[in-house]
């Protein structure tokens, strides 16, 4: 059961300056309307270089329900995210990117689904308004990461959700630097459905995630997730080491059987030096990934720094406007004001009575 008392919604920010005005008015409509006791908004800055972080700090002051937080530098998506997540503190917490491609008003529908039992919602994109080549890449990644990691990770899915305190407290727990969010949270099990909704063109300005970030977290997730790369080593190996025994052996009887037909030259040499050279640096590659993603849990640095933070959030979620104040001002001083007249005229009624009773005694 859902009781509804303090929703977090965790939202990171990089370089948004002409997506927060929109991103700020549909968050306010959406957390009206979900109907919860108290609600915070954490804005996470990610080392913004335009004006993202004073419309943020306009919107913490004008808004209790919001929070402003400020990375030292652009440490990436899922290290803020992650920030969102150490620092919020409701006993429901939603994720949503700031580009608006996650609509804020799907957060009702994740919500209905941990309100009927669910410990985590997740948005599964039906469609996405984005070029052909990304939207191929997307699909490509998804399903070559579920078929590789040693856990089941729902396909299409992004960051966009909806988790119970218990979910993010056990994602908590886990101590990795090099963060893939999505994968932690189907990590940690609980109870998880999906929530089928169109994803949205970006509402304004560039994307910060490029090609190069994109295929960054696609290393994240596969070496994270996954011990394929290196069973798939060992296997190749020993198909490799087989193959050469063979051909070995087919040389050792050429010789014997028929020497005419045995191969002079180097070119057979050449080209098993050439292949075998490219499979053993190619398989040191993927063994040093490891390696250096191991060096970086060692040294235990933090996935991001704050710089500074600004708001305590967890305001009513009941949005009044100045129209509402003036009015509701404006009754309460025509109440009192009307109580002063009817205090006035007793008091006048009373002196009254006061002396018709002298005149008669």
């Amino acid at each position: 059961m859902l009781t509804r008392s303090t929703l977090s919604i965790v939202v990171p920010i990089h370089n948004e300056q002409e997506t927060l005005p929109e991103l700020y008015e549909r968050l306010v409509e959406a957390i009206t309307a979900m109907g919860f006791a108290a609600t915070e908004v954490l804005l996470i800055s990610d080392g913004s270089t335009d004006d993202s972080d004073r419309l943020i700090a306009e919107y913490v002051r004008r808004d209790a329900r919001f929070r402003g937080l400020f990375l030292t530098r652009n440490f990436g998506h899922q290290a803020a995210v992650s920030i969102g997540l150490e620092q919020c503190r409701g006993d429901v917490v939603a994720i949503v990117d700031g580009d608006l491609q996650d609509p804020p008003l799907e957060i009702r529908r994740l919500i209905e689904a941990i309100q009927n039992g669910a410990d985590v919602a997740y948005g599964v994109r039906r469609r996405r308004k984005e070029g052909v080549l990304k939207r191929v890449a997307y699909a490509g990644f998804y399903r070559l990461l579920r078929a590789m990691a040693d856990i089941e990770i729902p396909l299409d899915t992004g960051d966009f959700c909806c988790m119970r305190r218990c979910v993010v407290d056990a994602m908590l727990k886990l101590p990795e630097r090099q963060r893939f969010v999505r994968g932690l949270r189907a990590w940690v099990g609980f109870k998880q459905v999906g929530v089928t909704y169109e994803r949205s063109a970006r509402f304004a300005g560039t994307p910060s995630y490029t090609w190069r970030k994109l295929l960054q977290l696609a290393y994240n997730g596969l070496f994270s997730f996954s011990t394929l790369p290196v069973r798939v080593m060992q296997r190749l190996g020993i198909l490799i080491s087989l193959a050469a025994i063979g051909v070995a052996a087919c040389y050792v009887v050429m010789f014997f059987a028929r020497p005419e037909l045995f191969p002079q030259g180097f070119a057979t040499i050449a080209v098993s030096i050439w292949l075998l050279a490219g499979v053993q640096l190619f398989f040191t590659g993927i063994l040093g990934e490891y390696v250096v993603r191991t060096f970086d849990e060692v040294r235990g640095r933090p996935f991001a720094l704050l710089r500074e933070q600004c708001g305590t959030g967890l305001g009513h979620s009941l949005s009044i406007n100045e129209e509402q104040i003036e009015g509701a001002l404006g009754e309460l001083l025509e109440s009192v004001g009307e109580l002063r007249a009817m205090t006035a005229g007793d008091q006048a009624a009373s002196s009254s009575l006061a002396c018709e009773e002298q005149r008669n005694g």
